[in-house]
């Protein structure tokens, strides 16, 4: 079943970045990493550069590189990334065909809610209805520039994390989206469970520790 994202306004998540405890490589983006059993993956935030820009005030969009340097194939999947509060509130991945609704992106001028967001359900017959995020600003709506994007585009299907089967001696990298973390949690830990695809038993679960900005 497709799970339908509703956000009531942007800015009701918040931002992660790695932790005091993490271990944080060099560059752009915060790359945090952890590594067990030959297995290593990096969890990258802040780094979207797609489009919708504004793709990050409605899901959290991590680029995740899986490095699998173990001696058996490791099952890719979607179900098997979360990332879990310090309260023990588990937010699963979703699967980029997950994601629906629709953003506006105002374009220019840069004054005019530039990161503003509104995100759009269906009710079960049929029609729109549409959170605000900001219902009594004439100048927003009046801007003749503002758009409607549908979710999700294609570059957030074709720059996702493929799923399958990663062989020994390989990688794979992509992004893997997130639903919001709300504002009242103060860190979340990036899990990942890596499965042997020849014998379905866990080879690894691997953890980076997050706080919430």
């Amino acid at each position: 079943m497709l799970i339908a994202l509703v956000m009531v306004l942007a800015g009701c998540g918040a931002e992660l970045r790695p932790a005091p405890t993490a271990q944080v490589l060099p560059g752009p983006g915060r790359p945090a990493t952890a590594e067990a059993a030959g297995i290593r993956v990096v969890a990258q935030t802040g780094v979207w550069w797609a489009y919708p820009a504004t793709l990050s005030s409605v899901v959290t969009p991590i680029l995740v590189t899986v490095d699998n340097q173990s001696d058996v194939p490791l099952r890719i999947r979607y179900a098997d990334f979360a990332l879990v509060s310090g309260d023990g509130r588990r937010f699963a991945a979703l699967a980029p065909v997950e994601v629906h609704g629709a953003v506006v992106d105002p374009g220019p001028p840069p004054y005019a809610y530039a990161s503003g967001v509104f995100v759009t359900r269906r009710d079960a017959g049929g029609r729109v209805i549409v959170l605000d995020g900001f219902p009594f600003d004439p100048f927003f709506h009046a801007f003749p520039g503002a758009t409607w994007i549908e979710l999700p585009t294609p570059d957030m299907i074709w720059l996702a994390l493929p799923v399958g089967v990663l062989a020994p001696r390989t990688n794979v990298a992509g992004f893997v989206y997130f639903p919001r973390v709300p504002r009242n949690v103060s860190s979340a830990d990036f899990a990942a469970a890596f499965v042997n695809d020849r014998t379905g038993a866990t080879v690894a679960t691997l953890t980076i520790p997050f706080v919430v900005d």
